[in-house]
């Protein structure tokens, strides 16, 4: 069936057998994705998948269920399979459902020229990567990953409460790793770069960069143990925003696991600090209209020039606050539950160049990777004590690699420390971005 049809049968069929809201929330992906290895495919998947999945309230309690399929004969079993899920579950789990000022949205952002693309151009693009990080360095020896991929996604969301939504977008994502190799040292380079227009993607500089960035740590050694001025790469400062980006959750706060509660209007960084939530940022890594709950989504400031503004919210957890949902209910996949999420979750640029950040440091550390943030991060208290690589500045200037350090420090601490917020804005894979930033001292352990 049609996904109009087949939404509008579904919704009236389950008022019809009790239900006294419902909702039917629709999902399609086309994705493509080719891993290169010495010149050759190494691995290709071109894949669709569409489904719906249907909540709704029957006798005060919420109900799910959901369908890959989407013939007529479908429509009964998720409205059976909703009510008999929904008498397990308790009254106070009920899921409230958003009822629109505003009930119809429709949007799209696509490029037909990504719709165009043959199987083939993709694949030559990716031998292009890979071909470019072999050349540019001698030593770079091998690829430990090479892959492209697009994205045809669409979104739609009915209820029973007016809400007709929907947004339909496409995109391409390349991801290269180099290995270099000198003597017994081995070091990896990675680079990543998501858009949609091809026009601006540029195969072979994407293979480089990865290939320059391997290269650039081999003959690395350490440091004395020490307190550092620092400067951290774009895509390190993402990194922290991306696993300690739960501590602005309202459902975190008012589960007792972030040291933000009651902090609301209060300055909790430096004032070069604007931390942003805005799905529809041009130029980010996603592009949101409304959230999974058919919320309108908006750009937001969670903290503005060191104030924090607002934590982020689903329907729910905004409920129990008694404020608006900040449009951040996501689910991570057809079948899963709403949770908090970000968006484009990324530290406001500044004016002046990561040149300019290492000028004004002087002597100290650039930090442009680090590792273990996931065992290495407490979530709740702040706290980390991380692997990291880098370089050594001296006079403004870049120096000598640095590995086999740790750094340590607090998160919250790190928030008020910075001194400077540079322009290189950097968007990882996950939608979390920064640029360079300058951050007074950090704890160093070394040789």
């Amino acid at each position: 069936m049609e996904r109009r049809e087949f939404q509008k049968e579904l919704m009236a069929l389950a008022l019809a057998e009790g239900f006294s809201d419902c909702e039917a929330y629709y999902r399609e992906n086309r994705h493509f994705e080719v891993m290169v290895l010495e010149g050759e495919v190494s691995d290709y998947e071109n894949s669709g998948l569409r489904g719906v999945a249907f909540r709704g309230t029957y006798e005060g309690r919420t109900g799910y269920s959901y369908t890959e399929r989407m013939e007529r004969e479908d429509i009964a079993y998720l409205v059976k399979s909703a009510r008999e899920n929904a008498v397990l579950l308790p009254k106070e789990e009920r899921e409230k459902l958003y009822a629109p000022a505003k009930p119809v949205g429709h949007w799209e952002k696509l490029n037909p020229h990504l719709e165009q693309l043959t199987a083939e151009e993709k694949v030559q693009a990716a031998k292009r990567m890979e071909a470019a990080a072999l050349q540019e360095e001698d030593a770079v020896v091998s690829m430990d990953y090479c892959v492209l991929g697009t994205d045809w996604i669409e979104t739609a969301i009915c209820n029973s409460l007016g809400l007709d939504v929907s947004c339909r977008r496409n995109m391409v994502t390349a991801y290269v790793c180099a290995i270099a190799k000198e003597g017994d040292e081995v070091k990896t380079g990675a680079y990543f770069w998501k858009g949609q227009n091809w026009h601006e993607f540029d195969p072979a500089a994407t293979g480089k960069k990865a290939a320059e960035m391997a290269v650039s740590h081999l003959g690395a050694g350490g440091v004395a143990s020490g307190r550092y001025g620092v400067v951290l790469e774009g895509r390190v400062m993402a990194s922290f925003l991306r696993v300690f980006a739960p501590v602005f959750f309202g459902e975190t706060v008012q589960k007792g696991f972030s040291l933000l509660a009651g902090k609301r209007g209060e300055t909790i960084a430096a004032a070069c600090v604007t931390l942003r939530d805005d799905p529809l940022l041009e130029t980010g890594y996603v592009y949101a209209p409304f959230d999974s709950e058919g919320v309108p989504c908006r750009n937001k400031a969670v903290i503005e020039k060191g104030v924090l503004k607002t934590f982020l919210y689903n329907l729910k957890s905004a409920e129990k606050d008694g404020v608006a949902s900040t449009g951040n209910g996501f689910k991570a996949g057809l079948t899963s539950p709403v949770k908090t999420a970000v968006t484009n979750f990324y530290l406001e640029p500044g004016k002046r160049s990561r040149e300019e950040l290492l000028a004004d440091l002087g002597d100290g550390l650039l930090i442009t990777d680090i590792t273990g943030l996931h065992a290495g991060a407490n979530t709740v208290s702040g706290d980390f004590s991380l692997s990291a690589e880098g370089f050594l500045v001296e006079n403004g200037n870049i120096g000598r690699p640095v590995e086999q350090i740790t750094v340590a420090g607090n998160f919250y601490e790190l928030l008020r420390t910075m001194e400077e917020v540079g322009n290189d804005l950097y968007f990882a894979g996950n939608g979390t971005g920064a640029p360079s930033v300058r951050v007074r001292e950090m704890s160093v352990a070394g040789e």
